[in-house]
C-alpha cells in the first residue's frame, strides 16, 4: 500500500494504522476476491513521447486522477538523454498526465516523488489514494 501522504519522514512506522489498514484491506478486497473498486491509487503503466512532452499512462485510475486540494500537480521532473532532471510542469489529460519542462526540449524520462520523503506530493485518483511513486528510467 502506498502511504507516502501519511508516513513519518523520520519514522518507519506510520501513527496511522486506520489508513494505512484501510488501503491494505482495499487492496485485498479488489486484488484477492474479486469485489468491484479500486485497489490503490494510480500505478504508472507507460509513457509517451510527444514532441517536448511526455504522455504518462496509469493503471488504477479509478473515477479519474486528480491534484489532491484542486492544485497544480507537484513532485514531477523530467530529463533528457543528458540525464539531468529538472522540475517539470505536470498536466492531467483525461487518465493521462502530460509532463514538460522549457529546459529540456527533447524528453526521456520522468520521475515522480522520487525522494525519501516526498512531502507535500498530490497526484492520485478520484477514489482518495495516492499514486505510487515511479521513474520511467532505468539509469
Amino acid at each position: 500500500a502506498v502511504i507516502i501522504d501519511i508516513g513519518e519522514a523520520a519514522d518507519i512506522h506510520p501513527k496511522n494504522k486506520k489508513d494505512v489498514g484501510h488501503r491494505l484491506a482495499q487492496w485485498a478486497l479488489v486484488k484477492t476476491y474479486g469485489r468491484p473498486g479500486v485497489a490503490s491509487g494510480p500505478i504508472y503503466a507507460g509513457m509517451t513521447i510527444e514532441g517536448s512532452k511526455i504522455r504518462l499512462r496509469f493503471d488504477n485510475v479509478g473515477t479519474g486522477l486528480v491534484a489532491q486540494g484542486g492544485k497544480t500537480l507537484s513532485h514531477f521532473f523530467i530529463a533528457g538523454l543528458d540525464r539531468r532532471f529538472v522540475e517539470a510542469k505536470a498536466v492531467i489529460d483525461g487518465a493521462t498526465v502530460v509532463v514538460e519542462s522549457s529546459e529540456v526540449k527533447e524528453p526521456a524520462a520522468v520521475r515522480y516523488a522520487w525522494a525519501d520523503n516526498p512531502e507535500g506530493c498530490n497526484f492520485r485518483n478520484a477514489d482518495g489514494f495516492p499514486a505510487s511513486p515511479f521513474r520511467t528510467d532505468t539509469w
